[in-house]
């Protein structure tokens, strides 16, 4: 759009869903202060409210999460090859437009734990500080509220048989133990919500800048500056263009770009590793050795099985029940059969995209084939490509899934930018499972889910297990845990990239820089035990309490 104004209070760089918490919490503090926020992506829920048919529409459907992964809404990024997991890369899902990866998630909406909270985060940032912004968020988001069909209930019974405990119920706060009460930030008719409007980031006093933001500019570069001080953003515009914008004095630069785009932006700006920047001819600004290190996913191991009893309805995004394991350190989320069809598209590409040679990809395509049987796949492809997300829920009715997830990885992986250029992508390594510790945690994980699936009443409609290769491993180990290194996927959820204590200080400010903060999942010194989009929300909305605060 055209800039109306040159100089701003505060330039917010990404518009996903911290940013528009960030912007929208803002507009209520503090409603006469001018914004400009800016992001790279285009509006994809706005295309979606002009459909004639929203329900199958690709961004509203929750049943076609995976299906928008390596799309025109995703970045495309994808890992280096992981030594650990047999040198597979991985698609590394994050997406572009207004409302960042909630417009391509599943729309799970869960706080996480208070104590994670209250343990790790420093004065200021405790659980019952941030419940003010949880409270915003959901008075602005009102998240769906869903009781689990007869498959999910079945599920939370045979752990409990087990000697799990219910969580607490209705909570809005996460708690160990088993729970068939799922609570979604979509809207109560089962569609995506937009959350780019629903938190108010598009209030009139908002500027919205499309373009990308190819570094963060400093004032007086040309000197030497004991503290440095941002004053502004360097953009290049949709039509090619560059442009400058600028904060007035006093006022703020922002970013809220997300785990993998915030520590990249600000290599790209000269504040990281020295030694990175100078191999990279970029300028150092402020040397940073944690910029781009401390980086943490959850990782999943799905497992299949066949049942003989169809559930009375269905999940609107395929989830049903939840169990946290909190002394194995492992979360399990049941899924009624429409997961299917969302998780095999990405047991199909993901042989694709491994560094390794021909005949290795062969035997990855014919091991994603074997991993859910000939027929079931023919049949879900099939039902993909031909029939409405109600048809794909009714054809589906014979399988459900369990994804077994290490809640707090030991694993630790880093962003760097490969080069100086913004639009090469970084180089991004997750470390998946490089920690033994976390391969141990999903070995248990699985051996678990193939306890539960054996009590009843889970076991009286259980059919069998859709392995890979057709048997189980309980007798063997190794083989076990080839397996999981084999067909383990990425969660999505990063975290910790430029965290409180290593590159932020309380207020989310960056240490020895002025007028620039951080507010999103990179922020996070600690990694959240849940799904992290309600987390990366929070952290903006209470960005902007700081703000407000700093000013009254």
């Amino acid at each position: 759009m055209t800039l109306q104004v040159q100089e701003y209070d505060y330039i917010v760089i990404g518009a996903g869903s911290s940013g528009c918490a960030l912007a929208g919490r803002l507009m209520d503090l503090l409603p006469d202060v001018r914004i400009a926020l800016i992001e790279s992506g285009d509006d994809h829920l706005s295309k979606a409210a002009a459909s004639e048919d929203p329900v199958n529409h690709e961004f509203l459907a929750p049943t076609k999460t995976t299906l928008l992964w390596n799309g025109k809404a995703d970045r495309g990024y994808k890992t280096i090859p992981q030594k650990q997991l047999n040198n597979r890369a991985f698609l590394f899902t994050r997406a572009s437009g207004l409302g960042g990866c909630s417009t391509i998630n599943y729309m799970i909406w869960m706080r996480g734990f208070r104590s994670d909270w209250d343990e790790n985060m420093p004065e200021g940032w405790k659980g019952d500080d941030i419940e003010a912004e949880f409270q915003w968020l959901e008075g602005k988001i009102d998240p769906f509220l869903y009781e689990s069909n007869t498959l999910g209930k079945r599920a939370t019974e045979a752990a409990r048989s087990l000697g799990y405990k219910t969580a607490v119920e209705k909570s809005k706060w996460s708690s160990p133990g088993t729970n068939n009460l799922m609570r979604f930030s979509m809207t109560k008719e089962g569609l995506r919500r937009d959350v780019y409007r629903s938190l108010g980031a598009d209030n009139s006093r908002i500027t919205l800048v499309q373009g990308v933001a190819e570094r963060v500019i400093f004032r007086d570069e040309g000197d030497e500056q004991d503290t440095p001080c941002a004053c502004g953003v360097k953009l290049r515009l949709k039509d090619g263009t560059t442009k400058d914008l600028f904060v007035k004095g006093g006022g703020e630069v922002i970013l809220s770009c997300g785990a993998i785009d915030t520590p990249k932006l600000l290599q790209l700006s000269g504040i990281g590793p020295s030694k990175l920047l100078n191999d990279l001819e970029v300028k150092v600004i402020k040397d940073n050795p944690f910029v781009g290190e401390g980086l943490k996913d959850h990782v999943m191991y799905p497992m299949a099985y066949g049942i003989n009893e169809l559930p009375e309805i269905f999940s609107p995004n395929a989830l049903n029940a939840s169990l946290h394991d909190d002394s194995l350190n492992v979360q399990f989320l049941f899924n009624d059969g429409v997961s299917t069809p969302i998780i095999i598209p990405v047991m199909i590409k993901q042989p694709f995209l491994e560094k390794a040679p021909a005949e290795t990809l062969c035997q990855g395509i014919m091991d994603g084939m074997v991993l859910w049987g000939g027929t079931l796949l023919s049949k879900t492809v099939g039902v993909l490509i031909a029939c409405s997300p109600s048809a794909v829920r009714t054809k589906m009715q014979s399988t459900f899934t369990v994804l077994v997830n290490v809640m707090k990885p030991d694993s630790v992986g880093s962003i760097s930018i490969r080069s100086k250029d913004p639009l090469d992508d970084p180089l991004i390594d997750p470390a998946f499972l490089r920690e033994d510790a976390d391969v141990q945690t999903l070995l248990k994980g699985v051996q678990i889910v193939r306890k539960i699936v054996k009590a009843p009443p889970l076991a009286d409609i259980i059919e069998k297990e859709l392995t890979p290769d057709g048997r189980k491993h309980d007798d063997d180990i190794e083989s076990e845990i080839e397996q999981i290194k084999k067909a383990c996927l990425p969660y999505h959820h990063s975290t910790g990239t430029c965290s409180i204590g290593s590159c932020l200080d309380d207020q989310l400010r960056f240490k020895g820089i002025n007028c620039l903060r951080v507010a999103d999942a990179s922020s996070l010194p600690f990694h959240p035990r849940v799904p992290t989009n309600a987390s990366s929300m929070a952290v903006g909305a209470r960005c902007a309490s700081l703000i407000s605060e700093s000013r009254n």
